[in-house]
């Protein structure tokens, strides 16, 4: 067991360790969980996206002008 630096903080931690101890920064590469943000930002694209459509389709109808068309009486 050897005391490697932090990549981001400089701190020594374990060789064995995954994250740094003071600043939490993974020391074997990429974090394991890094596909969770993907699916959170996809998740929201599909569930934000239709809710922006709508309030813009909203927003224009209401802003134009009925046509008030003469009744036959």
């Amino acid at each position: 067991m050897a005391l490697v630096p932090c990549k981001e903080c400089g701190t020594l931690n374990s060789s064995d360790a995954e994250i740094c101890l003071s600043c939490e920064y993974p020391i074997r590469g990429r974090s394991k969980t890094n596909w969770l943000k993907w699916v959170a930002i996809i998740l929201a694209l599909m569930l934000g996206l239709p809710v922006v459509l709508a309030t813009i389709d909203i927003a224009k109808t209401g802003l134009q002008p009925q046509s008030s068309q003469p009744t036959g009486r």
